[in-house]
């Protein structure tokens, strides 16, 4: 039996200090809830559907294959903080392609 060594990502909140979160592949069904469950609670006011912004983070790079679908980028359009790289926590899952990423929590209200 082998033993996995955990994932990790960071998360920089909105008052620039960061957090490490370690998790398993697919331990939660997205970033932002993975979020909320160890440190802010704040974000996900529609529920991870993906129509509120309010989880709104700037990965500090690409998510391999990972392209937003069309809701995702309607919600982001609505943002004045966007980037090209902007993304909603709620639409990334927590898989092996965001690990050691750091993604900076975006406040948009």
């Amino acid at each position: 039996m082998s033993i996995t060594k955990p994932l990790y990502v960071k998360i920089i909140d909105l008052d620039n200090e960061i957090h490490k979160i370690n998790f398993k592949p697919n331990e939660y069904s997205n970033l932002m809830e993975l979020i909320i469950n160890h440190y802010y609670e704040e974000i996900g006011d529609c529920g991870g559907r993906g129509l509120c912004g309010t989880c709104h983070v700037q990965p500090n790079q690409l998510i391999g294959y990972d392209i937003p679908d069309l809701q995702e980028i309607k919600t982001l359009d609505t943002l004045p903080g966007r980037s090209m790289s902007s993304r909603l926590a709620c639409q990334i899952m927590t898989n092996e392609r965001i690990n050691k990423m750091t993604f900076k929590i975006i406040n948009d209200n």
